[in-house]
């Protein structure tokens, strides 16, 4: 079955167009569940929300734009509202934030994996972590993400900056011979 047919099928409440839904975007939902999670019981909890609400309102998805992209939002609004209730995450109103204290990116991310920057991120406060995923790896704007979070777009950009900082300073801390050699702005 092609993805429109799934679709209109979802949107008639078809059990086995919903079923084909499922199985063609479980796997990748779940990953990104996951990275706002670090729980595989409460990805599952989220990802089974994302599909309860895709189906719930997949009357409003109008056709234009990605259907995957549509997806995606649902699972980090489930997502996020699972660690919400899960670990009562509350981000701290922030004043802004100087623009010379932004710490200068080493040019080390454009030849580390995926694996290893992900190491990295999960070593930051999960506020910062939150921030810095929405931001840089989902592509949401500090307005986007002030309405998801309940917070002021200062406090999204002041925590983005935070995140970016302690990345920094993780990166100094590594003690292998490769950091070392690949960062020569410390």
């Amino acid at each position: 079955m092609e993805l429109e047919e799934i679709i209109a099928g979802c949107k008639k409440g078809n059990e086995k167009c919903q079923n084909n839904l499922v199985a063609m975007f479980a796997t990748r939902l779940m990953a990104l569940c996951m990275r706002y999670t670090h729980d595989k019981e409460l990805a599952k909890d989220a990802l089974q929300e994302t599909f309860i609400n895709a189906f719930k309102y997949i009357q409003s998805y109008s056709g234009k734009g990605s259907f995957e992209g549509w997806l995606r939002r649902i699972a980090v609004n489930s997502s996020l509202k699972t660690i919400k209730t899960m670990y009562q995450v509350h981000l701290v109103e922030e004043a802004a934030i100087d623009s010379n204290a932004f710490a200068e990116i080493p040019d080390v991310y454009s030849s580390m994996g995926k694996e290893e920057i992900i190491r990295l991120l999960k070593r930051l406060p999960h506020s910062q972590y939150l921030i810095f995923n929405l931001i840089v790896i989902e592509g949401y704007n500090h307005g986007e993400i002030s309405q998801m979070l309940d917070i002021t777009e200062s406090t999204s950009r002041a925590t983005l900056c935070k995140a970016r900082n302690k990345l920094v300073e993780i990166l100094k801390e590594e003690n292998s011979t490769e950091y070392a050699r690949k960062i020569k702005v410390f």
